[in-house]
């Protein structure tokens, strides 16, 4: 899963199913597919989230850095 001291990458298993109350993985797709969230199925039919589109859909993801850019268009106005 994740490097020590790292936070995984995807859920886990067990957390997938804590998401959406069910254990069977085709129950678990399908709560996902009507809800709208994005997921891959992998070869074994298991739903995989990435753990920051969970958090960003459970509203607990950290506040998106804002990026200040160059406004390079004022320059060539000038």
């Amino acid at each position: 899963m994740g490097y020590a001291g790292t936070t995984p990458f995807l859920l886990t298993p067990e957390e997938v199913q804590d998401i959406t109350g069910f254990k069977l993985s085709r129950l678990q797709v399908d709560w996902l597919s009507r809800r709208g969230w994005r997921f891959e199925v992998n070869a074994i039919g298991r739903p995989v989230v990435a753990r920051k589109y969970a958090e960003k859909m459970l509203g607990c993801a950290d506040e998106e850095a804002v990026v200040l850019r160059p406004n390079f268009g004022a320059l060539r106005a000038a």
